[in-house]
């Protein structure tokens, strides 16, 4: 045997093991990891897009509660009075809530008042399929107006099929601001479904989206609903989901194309040009391959993998020669960083209120709940200031619904202002009503902050030539103060405190108005 037989014989044997070696190592380890990390990411995908449909019903969902817990809408179903719906359901109104509709109806299921109007297009719609008594079927948008004010079944909301096309919809049992009271009916808002809707969940999802409407339910029996994951499905670079409508019938078809457009194939060019390198160099290959594929493929699927368990979703920290790593590594980067941005915005969506850029209703629950308790705990004293402006309805007829949003976020900021000077916070608590908290503090000194709030308010020496109380904007205020004897007894509650700072607020208007109402308990 020569060495030149013999060095052809261990090349060729060579080349056959390194061939046999890199083929097997894809096809039993590569590729399924590869396709376990797209499948990850495609998982990713669909929740992402399911994370931003809910965040258009819980927008949806927060205006038609703020309406729902407001005495005025309590009071209308009580005197029905039409001042109420031409202060409130206007054109203007429609256009600012980015809403197609308003529906209120009776505890059983009559509609007391209803006006479908396309913000869009600015013009009025017939939506004969949200007549409850002819429409049965779709009472079930209603929500149970027996629950308990824990159960979620005092507000629902989904997707409705309607002559118009498909919209989407929220309702509430109607109660008083204070949540007292019997339930009355329900109120119900609609918003069509838009091309444009569908964009911006792709834009979120980062995907590409499309959707028709679904005539013929049974043909699409098969396909699965969109639930924000594959669902046991295979990779691929597009599929379909459908929406159900209330009554779980087939509404809307999406067509949904995947970021990764190519699926990863067992002889790719990158396989074939490490092969091509270990018919010149089988040495210096092997160690191109294990140092710059296959040991940051590794790190890479261990890393991911260490992630799911600890449920900790980080940027991957390391970079790769390769453009298909790259390419893997930068989408999954992105990915968790559009998670990540969208869980904040849901998060601010959810807790601040859009037009003064203050805590709303629901966060300063959340908050007040907890800053009660440690003040408890303390044995702090605590301190309530619910506020009203004065006549600010004639306000708004008078100046217009866009000059009363600017008074609104003028008087936010004194608020702000006074609240942090003397570490209290302050939300809209509902329309033009905001409620401040304070504590560890003396009666003094809460009586004290009542009164900067008056003279705060004053000093922006805002024209109000439609009050009968001053020529200038006013408010009024009930204030509570809790001492820390009270606090300590455990005989008073955070609702039966706010619930005084109500009366006491009722007591400043019935006196007069522009001034403070104070009861120490």
């Amino acid at each position: 045997m020569t060495l030149r037989f013999f060095v052809i014989i261990g090349t060729l044997i060579l080349m056959c093991f390194v061939t046999s070696l890199l083929v097997g190592y894809r096809y039993f380890f590569s590729l399924p990891t590869i396709n376990t990390s797209i499948e990850d990411y495609q998982n990713r995908e669909l929740l992402s897009l399911k994370i931003a449909l809910d965040r258009e019903f819980i927008f949806l969902e927060t205006l038609n509660y703020d309406y729902a817990v407001w005495d005025d809408t309590y009071n209308y179903m009580a005197d029905f009075d039409v001042e109420y719906v031409d202060s409130n359901f206007v054109g203007d109104t429609f256009y600012s809530l980015k809403i197609d509709g308003v529906f209120i109806y009776d505890i059983n299921f009559n509609m007391v008042y209803g006006q479908a109007y396309d913000y869009i297009k600015h013009t009025e719609f017939d939506a004969p399929d949200l007549d409850l008594q002819v429409n049965k079927l779709n009472r079930a948008i209603i929500p149970n107006s027996k629950a308990s004010e824990d159960d979620n079944s005092l507000s629902h909301s989904g997707f409705l099929q309607t002559a118009d096309g498909p919209v989407m919809f929220a309702s509430h049992v109607i109660k008083r601001t204070d949540k007292t009271g019997e339930p009355v009916g329900s109120i119900v808002f609609i918003k069509k479904v838009r091309p444009s809707l569908i964009k911006s969940l792709a834009e979120i999802a980062q995907v590409e989206l499309s959707y028709s409407q679904i005539e013929q339910a049974s043909s699409l029996n098969d396909i699965a609903t969109l639930k924000g994951s594959l669902q046991g499905e295979d990779i691929a670079t597009q599929r379909k989901r459908v929406i159900l409508d209330i009554n779980d019938n087939p509404l809307i078809a999406l067509n949904i194309k995947h970021h990764h457009q190519t699926l990863p194939v067992l002889f790719d060019h990158y396989l074939k040009l490490i092969l091509l390198m270990f018919f010149v160099m089988s040495l210096l290959s092997f160690y191109i391959v294990n140092r710059y594929f296959i040991e940051p493929l590794i790190n890479g699927a261990s890393a991911i993998n260490s992630m799911l368990v600890k449920n900790d979703l980080q940027p991957l920290r390391f970079s790769n020669k390769f453009l298909e790593m790259r390419v893997l590594i930068s989408g999954f980067n992105a990915l968790i960083k559009q998670v990540k941005d969208q869980n904040f915005k849901l998060e601010k969506i959810s807790k601040i209120d859009g037009l003064t850029q203050i805590y709303n209703r629901r966060a300063f629950d959340e908050i007040i709940a907890a800053q009660w308790e440690q003040a408890q705990q303390q044995k702090n004293a605590f301190g309530i200031i619910l506020l009203d402006v004065d006549h600010f309805k004639n306000y708004n007829d008078f100046y217009g619904h866009q000059g009363g949003d600017n008074v609104l976020q003028a008087l936010t900021q004194k608020l702000k202002q006074v609240a942090k000077q003397n570490t209290g916070t302050v939300a809209r608590y509902g329309g033009e009503e905001f409620i401040l908290f304070f504590k560890q503090l003396s009666y003094e000194e809460f009586v004290d902050i009542s009164q900067q709030l008056l003279l705060a308010v004053r000093e922006l020496n805002l024209p109000h030539e439609a009050s009968p109380v001053r020529e200038y904007l006013t408010i009024s205020a009930g204030c509570v103060f809790a001492t820390k004897e009270t606090l300590s007894s455990n005989n008073v509650s955070m609702q039966s405190l706010i619930k005084e700072a109500d009366i006491m607020l009722y007591e400043a208007k019935n006196s007069g108005r522009d001034k403070t109402s104070i009861k120490s308990i």
